[in-house]
């Protein structure tokens, strides 16, 4: 992580008139960038150390948001009942929009001033803008770090979600350009756009479909570690990053006219067979990938009861329902009929 991250949390810190030393201990820190010599500090801090610090001032404030890019607190428990809110929506656009729904019902409890700002807004060529809804009347250091440390947040609550790393197009940030954009761009992955008129994530708008995978089980073991996966740096698509942007640019596209592996190499400006071997080195292949993506739509259709199978087939582009079918059993070991059965008596298919 920056730094300057870091620092703006110190500062709450010593604002509250908790000693800074002994957080600096807390978090297994040498040095103080409050009073140290700037050229003496790194220009990176470990991630841990900053998921610790956010923890502890979570702790100091009892505020889960730290005031960082927003006027009002959240009270210790708000982003475990976010959690709970959005945990069965069938997909990552409801859960957008379910989540938009919470914060607009807690904001009745509190003096929000200014009409509400869409969720999305339509940025051409398939792309939204997801909007980070935050006052703008705190001072420009606060609302870069805090509106950066928000959609990180977001970004990796998400991705969370849907059991991969969300795919982003871009970063909008309505702070000014810092001195160094460049940390900016190394932590999403993407390219961050300054003074902007909204703060937000801009996704392809298929990317709204991708299914939510997680459960109440699994989301008590990720309350239980948190905060340090909505900070950590570390991403699956740092081990394998042409898997990576073949799966984003999967759900780029229409899902019933995937594109092939000499469609995707083109538009990665590299030959058919350079593909393949970058992912035979990566432990897959292009047919093994679309394959996943696949039946990750499938079971995802399955568990909506107002698609009947034969629409679904017709959804993802099948010739035939047969040809659904048989692909659908070879994904998953049972035919789509045993599924939606199971799913229909309350079972979890195997």
């Amino acid at each position: 992580m920056p730094l300057k991250t870091l620092t703006t949390l110190l500062r709450v810190v010593s604002e509250q008139g908790y000693p800074v030393d002994r957080a600096l201990t807390q978090i297994g820190l040498d040095f103080n960038p409050l009073q140290d010599d700037p050229a003496t500090l790194p220009s990176q801090i470990p991630t841990d150390s900053y998921s610790k610090l956010y923890g502890l001032v979570m702790e100091i404030l009892q505020d889960e948001a730290f005031g960082l890019g927003q006027e009002n607190h959240a009270p210790p428990g708000t982003f475990r009942m976010l959690c709970l809110f959005v945990i069965h929506c069938p997909n990552l656009g409801q859960a957008l929009r379910r989540a938009r729904e919470f914060f607009i019902y807690c904001d009745q409890f509190r003096a929000i001033q200014g009409a509400a700002k869409p969720l999305f807004i339509d940025q051409g060529d398939g792309k939204i803008l997801c909007v980070l809804e935050r006052s703008a009347s705190l001072e420009q250091d606060r609302i870069h770090i805090g509106h950066a440390n928000v959609l990180l947040m977001m970004y990796r609550f998400y991705s969370w979600l849907i059991g991969r790393e969300l795919p982003l197009q871009a970063i909008h940030l309505r702070a000014s350009e810092p001195a160094d954009p460049q940390p900016y761009e190394a932590i999403f992955g993407c390219p961050v756009r300054f003074g902007t008129e909204h703060s937000g994530l801009v996704l392809h708008e298929n990317v709204l479909q991708l299914p939510i995978v997680q459960t109440e089980d699994t989301l008590r073991d990720f309350l239980r570690q948190a905060p340090y996966q909505l900070v950590k740096r570390e991403t699956p698509g740092n081990l394998n990053p042409l898997t990576e942007k073949i799966k984003q640019r999967l759900t780029e596209h229409n899902s019933q006219r995937l594109p092939n592996a000499s469609d995707i190499a083109a538009e990665l400006n590299m030959s058919p067979r350079t593909l393949h071997r970058k992912l035979t080195q990566e432990g897959t292949s292009f047919q093994q990938l679309k394959d996943d993506f696949r039946r990750e739509l499938a079971v995802h259709y399955m568990n909506r009861p107002e698609l009947s199978l034969d629409a679904i087939a017709a959804i993802m582009g099948f010739p035939d329902n047969s040809a659904f079918y048989r692909s659908f059993k070879k994904w998953t070991g049972t035919s789509p009929g045993r599924y939606r059965a199971q799913l229909q008596a309350g079972n979890q298919p195997s």
